[in-house]
C-alpha cells in the first residue's frame, strides 16, 4: 500500500487537490491510482493500435 499512497499523494500534491480525511484515504488511493492505471492501459492500446496499423 506504500507506493499507492506515495503515488496518489504526489499526484494530490501537483493538481493542488484537497487531502483526503483519514476515514476516506484508502477510498482515493484506490480511486486515483485505479485511474492512472486505467490511462497508462488505453495509452498503451492507442500506442499499440498505431503500430499495428502504421508499422512496417
Amino acid at each position: 500500500m506504500g507506493l499507492f499512497k506515495f503515488v496518489t499523494n504526489g499526484f494530490i500534491n501537483f493538481f493542488g487537490i484537497t487531502q483526503p480525511t483519514p476515514q476516506h484515504e484508502r477510498q482515493a488511493i484506490w480511486f486515483i491510482t485505479g485511474l492512472l492505471v486505467l490511462i497508462v492501459l488505453g495509452a498503451a492500446v492507442v500506442f499499440g493500435v498505431i503500430v499495428m496499423a502504421f508499422g512496417r
